[in-house]
């Protein structure tokens, strides 16, 4: 009986641990050469809100997700046109613990502007894991994919 309650108890706390830690996702709002101060981020989980912040004076900001779930944080402040990133805070086949971090500087528009349209990519972006040992990264190819889909959509409206 204590051998079993041992192996149960060594599960659970396997289980646990497996997919514990967080990444902490920071870096600056930009526009152009300058700073964006006082953007509010909102991070969503199950398409609910679990998380309200905004970026310092100085346009830094910095969030601790837990490893485990997958994310949409939205970067909004009035004027500009919003960005969102995806984050997927875990594994497929993986269970994947500790601290990660990772930079992600965002420049962001003023939804007056005259060149939007031709100058940017669209408002989204991926983060992932694809190797545990190597972290976060930033999905290059997904951002393209948008792109292409952003531009045909954009000449249509013509």
């Amino acid at each position: 009986m204590r051998t079993l309650l041992s192996i149960l108890s060594f599960l659970l706390v396997s289980t646990v641990l497996a997919q514990s830690g967080r990444l902490t996702l920071h870096g600056r709002m930009v526009q152009g050469d300058k700073t964006v101060p006082n953007v509010s981020i909102e991070v969503i989980k199950d398409n609910q809100i679990i998380l309200e912040s905004f970026s310092q004076k100085n346009g830094s900001y910095k969030i601790d997700l837990p490893l485990g779930s997958v994310y949409n944080i939205a970067f909004l402040k009035d004027d500009y046109i919003t960005k969102q990133v995806g984050v997927i805070a875990t594994h497929p086949t993986e269970d994947i613990s500790g601290m990660y971090f990772f930079q992600l500087d965002l420049e962001l528009f003023k939804v007056d502007s005259a060149d939007v349209a031709e100058t940017i990519l669209p408002p989204v972006a991926k983060l992932y894991i694809k190797e545990k040992e190597k972290g976060f990264t930033y999905d290059k190819d997904y951002v393209k994919w948008v792109a292409e889909h952003y531009e045909e959509i954009d000449e249509e409206k013509r």
